[in-house]
């Protein structure tokens, strides 16, 4: 039983090794800007920035601010450690 046990993790370990890189979980870089953090965190799903911007309310700053910022608590994101530079990035570009 521990030889089939053991047969079975390398083999495992053999695949995982073998994984691409491209498939393996990426993890962003805190150096990204806004824009790039927006492009990683929300450019998968949302191809169409026009369209998040336009669902983002017509107010002030900080009424924008905080409606991103409510909606983002309950929103998927591909990397939930961007979301406060995709913030930043959406009131950037909601500037009126």
């Amino acid at each position: 039983m521990a030889f089939f046990r053991l047969a079975v993790f390398a083999s495992l370990a053999a695949q995982l090794c073998m994984t691409p890189a491209s498939a393996q979980v990426s993890h962003p870089s805190p150096d990204l800007t806004p824009a790039e953090a927006y492009a990683e965190g929300c450019g998968g799903c949302h191809t169409r920035e026009r369209d998040v911007l336009n669902a983002i309310p017509r107010k002030a700053e900080a009424e924008r601010r905080a409606w991103i910022e409510r909606f983002m608590l309950s929103h998927p994101c591909e990397h939930d450690v961007l979301k406060p530079k995709i913030v930043e990035y959406l009131i950037a570009k909601t500037r009126r």
